[in-house]
Protein backbone atom coordinates (compact mmCIF):
# COMPACT_ATOMS: atom_id res chain seq x y z
CA UNK A 1 0.00 0.00 0.00
CA UNK A 2 3.00 2.20 1.22
CA UNK A 3 4.66 1.63 -2.61
CA UNK A 4 1.34 1.85 -4.18
CA UNK A 5 0.68 5.74 -2.86
CA UNK A 6 4.66 6.76 -3.31
CA UNK A 7 3.99 5.37 -6.98
CA UNK A 8 0.84 7.76 -7.43
CA UNK A 9 3.17 10.58 -5.68
CA UNK A 10 5.82 9.96 -8.29
CA UNK A 11 3.44 10.13 -11.17
CA UNK A 12 1.04 13.18 -10.24
CA UNK A 13 4.91 15.26 -9.96
CA UNK A 14 5.53 14.27 -13.22
CA UNK A 15 2.77 15.51 -14.68
CA UNK A 16 3.07 18.64 -12.78
CA UNK A 17 6.77 19.01 -14.17
CA UNK A 18 5.23 18.12 -17.97
CA UNK A 19 2.68 20.96 -17.42
CA UNK A 20 5.23 23.48 -16.48
CA UNK A 21 7.38 22.66 -19.25
CA UNK A 22 4.21 22.28 -21.93
CA UNK A 23 3.31 25.89 -20.35
CA UNK A 24 6.66 27.34 -20.95
CA UNK A 25 6.75 30.04 -24.08
CA UNK A 26 9.19 29.53 -26.39
CA UNK A 27 12.32 31.94 -26.75
CA UNK A 28 11.05 35.11 -28.18
CA UNK A 29 12.51 36.11 -32.10
CA UNK A 30 15.13 37.57 -32.08
CA UNK A 31 17.03 36.18 -28.92
CA UNK A 32 20.26 36.57 -30.23
CA UNK A 33 22.51 38.61 -32.51
CA UNK A 34 21.49 38.48 -36.63
CA UNK A 35 23.77 38.54 -39.18
CA UNK A 36 23.93 41.29 -41.96
CA UNK A 37 25.39 39.53 -45.31
CA UNK A 38 26.83 42.23 -47.24
CA UNK A 39 28.52 40.93 -50.49
CA UNK A 40 30.54 43.26 -51.19
CA UNK A 41 33.60 45.41 -49.66
CA UNK A 42 34.31 47.64 -47.16
CA UNK A 43 33.85 51.48 -47.74
CA UNK A 44 31.30 51.43 -50.69
CA UNK A 45 27.87 52.28 -50.96
CA UNK A 46 26.59 48.71 -50.55
CA UNK A 47 28.50 48.77 -46.94
CA UNK A 48 27.80 51.72 -45.66
CA UNK A 49 24.07 51.28 -46.57
CA UNK A 50 24.21 47.74 -44.60
CA UNK A 51 25.71 49.22 -41.91
CA UNK A 52 23.27 52.68 -41.33
CA UNK A 53 20.30 49.65 -41.73
CA UNK A 54 22.40 47.74 -39.24
CA UNK A 55 22.15 49.74 -36.55
CA UNK A 56 19.14 51.19 -36.89
CA UNK A 57 17.31 47.85 -37.12
CA UNK A 58 19.35 47.13 -34.08
CA UNK A 59 18.28 49.47 -32.17
CA UNK A 60 14.57 48.56 -33.07
CA UNK A 61 15.04 44.74 -32.38
CA UNK A 62 16.85 44.97 -29.43
CA UNK A 63 19.35 42.69 -30.63
CA UNK A 64 23.10 43.41 -32.27
CA UNK A 65 22.92 43.32 -35.94
CA UNK A 66 26.60 42.55 -37.10
CA UNK A 67 28.14 43.25 -40.70
CA UNK A 68 29.44 40.77 -42.52
CA UNK A 69 31.55 41.57 -45.47
CA UNK A 70 31.39 38.52 -48.19
CA UNK A 71 32.89 40.04 -51.23
CA UNK A 72 33.54 38.48 -54.53
CA UNK A 73 32.66 37.24 -57.94
CA UNK A 74 30.33 40.46 -58.19
CA UNK A 75 28.22 39.46 -54.90
CA UNK A 76 27.90 35.73 -56.06
CA UNK A 77 29.89 34.55 -53.26
CA UNK A 78 27.76 36.09 -50.22
CA UNK A 79 24.53 35.22 -51.76
CA UNK A 80 26.19 31.44 -51.88
CA UNK A 81 26.81 32.35 -48.26
CA UNK A 82 23.55 33.54 -47.71
CA UNK A 83 21.67 30.69 -49.27
CA UNK A 84 23.86 28.12 -47.36
CA UNK A 85 22.77 29.44 -44.13
CA UNK A 86 18.96 28.37 -42.35
CA UNK A 87 15.99 30.19 -43.41
CA UNK A 88 15.41 30.77 -39.63
CA UNK A 89 15.45 34.83 -39.57
CA UNK A 90 19.06 35.16 -38.04
CA UNK A 91 20.37 36.10 -41.62
CA UNK A 92 19.54 39.11 -43.61
CA UNK A 93 21.68 39.87 -46.62
CA UNK A 94 21.83 43.03 -48.97
CA UNK A 95 21.04 42.66 -52.11
CA UNK A 96 21.48 45.80 -54.51
CA UNK A 97 20.69 45.77 -58.29
CA UNK A 98 23.81 44.80 -58.93
CA UNK A 99 23.03 41.76 -57.41
CA UNK A 100 19.39 41.14 -58.67
CA UNK A 101 20.45 41.80 -62.39
CA UNK A 102 22.31 38.56 -62.29
CA UNK A 103 18.91 36.80 -62.09
CA UNK A 104 17.72 38.31 -64.72
CA UNK A 105 20.28 36.76 -67.22
CA UNK A 106 19.85 33.66 -69.26
CA UNK A 107 20.38 30.70 -67.60
CA UNK A 108 20.51 32.02 -63.73
CA UNK A 109 22.53 30.94 -60.73
CA UNK A 110 20.10 32.49 -58.87
CA UNK A 111 16.41 33.61 -58.79
CA UNK A 112 14.37 36.04 -57.67
CA UNK A 113 11.97 33.16 -55.76
CA UNK A 114 15.55 32.56 -53.66
CA UNK A 115 15.25 35.48 -51.54
CA UNK A 116 12.25 37.48 -50.16
CA UNK A 117 12.46 41.55 -49.56
CA UNK A 118 12.57 42.13 -46.43
CA UNK A 119 12.98 46.43 -47.78
CA UNK A 120 14.20 48.54 -50.99
CA UNK A 121 16.09 51.03 -48.85
CA UNK A 122 17.59 53.31 -51.45
CA UNK A 123 16.73 54.70 -55.22
CA UNK A 124 19.15 56.47 -56.91
CA UNK A 125 20.87 58.19 -60.35
CA UNK A 126 24.10 56.12 -61.73
CA UNK A 127 26.41 57.99 -64.11
CA UNK A 128 29.68 57.78 -66.53
CA UNK A 129 32.67 59.82 -64.55
CA UNK A 130 35.72 60.94 -65.41
CA UNK A 131 38.69 62.30 -63.64
CA UNK A 132 38.14 66.31 -63.03
CA UNK A 133 41.75 66.67 -65.78
CA UNK A 134 39.78 64.08 -68.17
CA UNK A 135 40.21 65.28 -71.58
CA UNK A 136 36.77 63.80 -72.03
CA UNK A 137 35.04 67.17 -71.27
CA UNK A 138 31.34 66.53 -71.84
CA UNK A 139 29.88 62.83 -72.74
CA UNK A 140 30.05 63.79 -76.40
CA UNK A 141 33.90 64.15 -76.17
CA UNK A 142 33.77 60.33 -75.13
CA UNK A 143 31.60 59.15 -77.41
CA UNK A 144 33.08 60.29 -80.45
CA UNK A 145 36.44 58.91 -78.69
CA UNK A 146 34.57 55.53 -78.31
CA UNK A 147 33.64 55.19 -81.57
CA UNK A 148 37.46 55.53 -83.14
CA UNK A 149 39.06 53.88 -79.99
CA UNK A 150 38.85 51.05 -77.01
CA UNK A 151 37.97 53.30 -73.99
CA UNK A 152 38.16 51.21 -70.46
CA UNK A 153 35.11 51.58 -67.64
CA UNK A 154 36.15 50.80 -64.22
CA UNK A 155 32.72 48.70 -62.70
CA UNK A 156 31.16 46.30 -60.53
CA UNK A 157 31.97 42.87 -62.50
CA UNK A 158 30.62 40.89 -65.44
CA UNK A 159 26.75 40.37 -65.73
CA UNK A 160 26.34 43.30 -63.54
CA UNK A 161 24.38 46.76 -64.29
CA UNK A 162 27.69 48.54 -65.10
CA UNK A 163 28.40 45.23 -67.30
CA UNK A 164 24.92 45.64 -68.97
CA UNK A 165 24.93 49.04 -69.22
CA UNK A 166 28.46 48.74 -71.39
CA UNK A 167 27.21 45.72 -73.68
CA UNK A 168 24.32 47.98 -74.64
CA UNK A 169 26.46 50.92 -75.51
CA UNK A 170 28.77 48.31 -77.37
CA UNK A 171 25.95 46.14 -79.25
CA UNK A 172 23.24 49.02 -79.67
CA UNK A 173 25.21 52.08 -80.40
CA UNK A 174 28.35 50.62 -81.92
CA UNK A 175 30.99 51.93 -79.15
CA UNK A 176 34.11 50.07 -78.20
CA UNK A 177 33.94 50.22 -74.44
CA UNK A 178 35.41 47.12 -71.85
CA UNK A 179 34.65 46.32 -69.23
CA UNK A 180 37.38 46.63 -66.03
CA UNK A 181 35.86 44.52 -63.08
CA UNK A 182 36.25 45.78 -59.46
CA UNK A 183 34.48 43.87 -56.45
CA UNK A 184 36.37 46.29 -53.97
CA UNK A 185 34.66 49.92 -54.87
CA UNK A 186 37.47 51.81 -53.18
CA UNK A 187 40.01 49.69 -55.86
CA UNK A 188 37.25 51.10 -58.66
CA UNK A 189 37.19 54.13 -57.51
CA UNK A 190 40.92 54.64 -57.57
CA UNK A 191 41.35 52.77 -60.57
CA UNK A 192 39.95 56.12 -62.55
CA UNK A 193 42.02 58.86 -60.12
CA UNK A 194 44.90 56.78 -60.82
CA UNK A 195 44.82 56.95 -64.59
CA UNK A 196 44.43 53.21 -65.13
CA UNK A 197 40.59 53.35 -66.78
CA UNK A 198 39.13 55.97 -68.85
CA UNK A 199 35.75 56.34 -67.39
CA UNK A 200 33.69 55.28 -64.09
CA UNK A 201 30.54 53.21 -63.90
CA UNK A 202 29.02 54.54 -60.12
CA UNK A 203 26.38 55.81 -58.29
CA UNK A 204 26.12 59.60 -57.76
CA UNK A 205 25.90 59.11 -53.89
CA UNK A 206 28.71 56.82 -53.51
CA UNK A 207 31.18 59.61 -55.25
CA UNK A 208 30.06 62.39 -52.83
CA UNK A 209 33.08 63.41 -51.18
CA UNK A 210 35.30 63.06 -55.37
CA UNK A 211 32.78 64.94 -56.81
CA UNK A 212 32.74 67.87 -54.09
CA UNK A 213 36.80 68.16 -54.09
CA UNK A 214 36.24 68.33 -57.45
CA UNK A 215 38.63 65.04 -58.39
CA UNK A 216 35.97 63.30 -60.32
CA UNK A 217 32.90 64.67 -62.23
CA UNK A 218 29.76 63.48 -64.53
CA UNK A 219 29.54 62.99 -68.10
CA UNK A 220 26.02 61.41 -68.19
CA UNK A 221 23.55 60.70 -66.03
CA UNK A 222 21.37 57.29 -65.97
CA UNK A 223 18.36 59.14 -64.45
CA UNK A 224 14.81 60.02 -65.23
CA UNK A 225 15.80 63.99 -65.06
CA UNK A 226 18.82 65.66 -64.37
CA UNK A 227 20.46 65.65 -60.90
CA UNK A 228 20.41 68.12 -59.11
CA UNK A 229 23.94 69.80 -58.53
CA UNK A 230 24.98 69.06 -62.05
CA UNK A 231 22.14 70.58 -64.10
CA UNK A 232 24.57 71.12 -66.97
CA UNK A 233 25.13 66.83 -67.02
CA UNK A 234 22.84 65.40 -70.33
CA UNK A 235 20.58 62.05 -69.35
CA UNK A 236 20.14 58.85 -71.15
CA UNK A 237 16.56 59.33 -71.39
CA UNK A 238 17.30 63.22 -73.45
CA UNK A 239 19.64 61.06 -75.34
CA UNK A 240 17.07 58.33 -76.06
CA UNK A 241 19.26 56.07 -74.33
CA UNK A 242 17.15 52.89 -74.07
CA UNK A 243 19.48 52.23 -70.71
CA UNK A 244 18.20 53.92 -67.38
CA UNK A 245 18.59 50.98 -65.10
CA UNK A 246 17.67 52.35 -61.79
CA UNK A 247 20.16 50.97 -58.97
CA UNK A 248 18.66 50.52 -55.88
CA UNK A 249 19.39 48.66 -52.64
CA UNK A 250 17.47 46.01 -51.14
CA UNK A 251 17.59 43.64 -48.01
CA UNK A 252 16.51 40.15 -48.16
CA UNK A 253 15.94 36.78 -46.48
CA UNK A 254 15.62 33.30 -47.52
CA UNK A 255 11.82 32.51 -49.21
CA UNK A 256 11.73 29.58 -46.29
CA UNK A 257 11.68 31.54 -43.60
CA UNK A 258 8.72 31.64 -41.26
CA UNK A 259 6.53 34.49 -42.14
CA UNK A 260 6.08 35.88 -38.25
CA UNK A 261 10.17 36.61 -38.55
CA UNK A 262 9.69 38.00 -41.50
CA UNK A 263 6.88 40.42 -40.12
CA UNK A 264 9.04 41.43 -37.14
CA UNK A 265 11.88 42.02 -39.97
CA UNK A 266 9.85 43.82 -41.97
CA UNK A 267 8.24 45.81 -38.86
CA UNK A 268 11.78 46.87 -37.65
CA UNK A 269 12.46 47.71 -41.18
CA UNK A 270 9.32 49.89 -41.69
CA UNK A 271 10.12 52.16 -38.40
CA UNK A 272 13.65 52.42 -38.96
CA UNK A 273 12.56 54.02 -42.42
CA UNK A 274 10.91 56.49 -40.55
CA UNK A 275 13.93 57.67 -38.30
CA UNK A 276 16.18 61.06 -38.91
CA UNK A 277 19.21 58.81 -39.65
CA UNK A 278 17.35 57.31 -42.54
CA UNK A 279 16.60 60.44 -43.90
CA UNK A 280 20.18 61.48 -43.57
CA UNK A 281 21.18 58.46 -45.25
CA UNK A 282 18.89 59.09 -47.81
CA UNK A 283 20.55 62.97 -48.58
CA UNK A 284 24.10 61.23 -48.53
CA UNK A 285 23.19 58.77 -50.98
CA UNK A 286 21.81 61.35 -53.51
CA UNK A 287 18.66 58.93 -53.31
CA UNK A 288 15.17 59.67 -54.59
CA UNK A 289 13.03 61.06 -51.26
CA UNK A 290 10.44 58.50 -51.75
CA UNK A 291 12.90 55.42 -52.07
CA UNK A 292 11.38 53.61 -49.31
CA UNK A 293 9.22 49.96 -50.14
CA UNK A 294 8.22 47.60 -47.80
CA UNK A 295 7.40 44.01 -47.34
CA UNK A 296 5.24 42.45 -50.12
CA UNK A 297 5.75 45.50 -51.72
CA UNK A 298 9.76 45.30 -52.00
CA UNK A 299 9.22 41.64 -53.44
CA UNK A 300 7.01 42.94 -56.10
CA UNK A 301 8.93 45.77 -56.74
CA UNK A 302 12.21 43.74 -56.79
CA UNK A 303 10.19 40.99 -59.19
CA UNK A 304 8.93 43.54 -61.76
CA UNK A 305 12.32 45.01 -62.29
CA UNK A 306 14.49 41.86 -62.87
CA UNK A 307 11.28 40.64 -65.07
CA UNK A 308 11.79 44.21 -67.28
CA UNK A 309 15.45 43.94 -67.91
CA UNK A 310 15.13 40.41 -69.58
CA UNK A 311 14.67 41.47 -72.88
CA UNK A 312 17.14 44.34 -72.83
CA UNK A 313 20.21 42.22 -71.88
CA UNK A 314 18.98 39.56 -74.03
CA UNK A 315 19.46 42.23 -76.50
CA UNK A 316 22.90 43.78 -75.51
CA UNK A 317 24.30 40.23 -74.42
CA UNK A 318 27.86 39.01 -75.49
CA UNK A 319 31.56 40.00 -75.04
CA UNK A 320 32.69 43.46 -74.61
CA UNK A 321 33.94 45.02 -77.99
CA UNK A 322 31.95 42.35 -80.46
Amino acid sequence: MGGDIRMLRSFAGLLVVGTIVAAAPAHAYPDRPINMIVPWGVGGGGDRVGRIMAGLISAELGVSVPVINVAGAASQVGLNKALSEPADGYNIIEITSDSYILFAAANPKFKVADFIALAVVDRQPSGFFVREDSPFKTWDDALQAARSRTLTVAGSGFGTQSDVTVNYFNKIQGLKLVTVPFDDPGLRWNSLLGGHTDLLYAQFGDLESYLASRQLRPVLAFADSRVPGFPAIPTVNELNYRINITHFRAFAVKSETGASRYDTLVSAMNAASQSPDYQKMLADEAAVPDSYIGGQAAQAYVRNWVAGLRDLIAKSSGKNGD
